[in-house]
This record gives structure tokens, C-alpha cells and sequence, in this order.
């Protein structure tokens, strides 16, 4: 019974406490609302690492042209579910780059130069790639020509337009990335 009149006596003080430590836990609550949980962590985590939205929003932005473009060559509509299929596959894309990354650091898989034009160009026990063979070709004997592969390579390299280089910048990563998960999945 004294708790309680004690209890009694400070009434006016611990509701005064509540009330602050209420007030602070909104404020608190109040202030992370506007600068967003991407801020913080990106879209998400992955093995402990941030997804940056940033760069998620760059490749979606990719792959939305990339198939807005393939859309239009088929004369089809691209709809919201086809958007949607896009960002799921820019997540994807963005997701397994950080995991696979992980993996071939963990791993010590590299693609060297050398091998890297040797994967390129079809040579030392390499086959060419039917996507390079296909845009390549000799106009006289149908076969893929690496002297043109070569020279439209070096113009992109040389090219004074930003876009051009970033475009081979962009096959270049792609090529690299596509080979060492080759040997990721030789390993496996």
C-alpha cells in the first residue's frame, strides 16, 4: 500500500516521463520516415551486402530500353507486366552479380586479357560465339571474320562519343563476367 501512495505522490512526474520517452520514440520513428530505408540499406541485402539502388536503378533503366527496343522490332505492346518482368529481371541481374562476385573472389577466378580475346576472338581451343559469328560474317564466304570484329572493336575503343565507349565497356564486362561464370560452372 505505501508503493502506491508513493506511486500517487510522483504521478504528475512519471507521466511527464512516459510522456518524453513516447515523444522521443516518434521523433525518432518521424525522422527515419523521410529519408527512406533505401538510403540505409539499398532495395535489400544480400550475404550481408547491400543491393545499391542506384545501380539497380541503372540496369533496370538497361533492360527496360533493352526490351522496350526488342518490343518494338516484334510490333508488340509492352505492357505493365511485361515492366514488371524487365525489373524482376534487372533484380535478378543485379542480385546474382553480387553473389556470384563473392563466389569468384572466394575462388580466385579471373579472366585475363589474353584469355579474354582468345574467348573473343574463337581461338586457342575457344569456339566462336554464335552471337559474334552471327553479327561478323565475311560478305564473301558467310564465315565469322575476326579482322571485322577487331576493327569494330577498336572503333568503339577510339570513338570520341562517350555512349559508343561505354557500350563496349558494357560488352566488355558482359563477355568477362559470362566467361568466368563458365568457369565457375566447370568447377561445379
Amino acid at each position: 500500500m505505501a508503493l502506491i501512495g508513493k506511486i500517487r505522490e510522483k504521478s504528475l512526474l512519471l507521466v511527464i516521463i512516459i510522456g518524453l520517452a513516447l515523444l522521443a520514440f516518434i521523433m525518432g520513428a518521424y525522422g527515419k520516415m523521410g529519408s527512406g530505408s533505401e538510403d540505409m540499406i539499398g532495395y535489400g541485402t544480400v550475404f550481408g551486402e547491400k543491393v545499391d539502388y542506384k545501380e539497380f536503378e541503372t540496369m533496370s533503366s538497361k533492360f527496360t530500353e533493352q526490351d522496350r527496343n526488342q518490343f518494338a522490332q516484334q510490333q508488340r505492346e509492352y505492357t505493365q507486366a511485361d515492366q514488371d518482368a524487365t525489373a524482376d529481371k534487372a533484380w535478378n541481374y543485379v542480385t546474382e552479380s553480387i553473389i556470384f562476385n563473392k563466389e569468384y573472389d572466394a575462388l580466385g577466378i579471373d579472366v585475363s586479357d589474353r584469355e579474354f580475346d582468345a574467348y573473343l576472338y574463337g581461338t586457342d581451343g575457344f569456339q566462336v560465339m554464335p552471337d559474334l559469328a552471327q553479327g561478323f560474317k565475311d560478305p564473301v564466304t558467310g564465315m565469322f571474320n575476326a579482322k571485322l570484329l577487331e576493327k569494330r572493336i577498336n572503333e568503339m575503343e577510339t570513338s570520341s562519343d562517350p555512349a559508343v565507349q561505354q557500350q563496349w565497356a558494357d560488352s566488355k564486362k558482359y563477355y568477362t563476367d559470362r566467361r568466368k561464370q563458365e568457369k565457375y560452372f566447370g568447377l561445379l
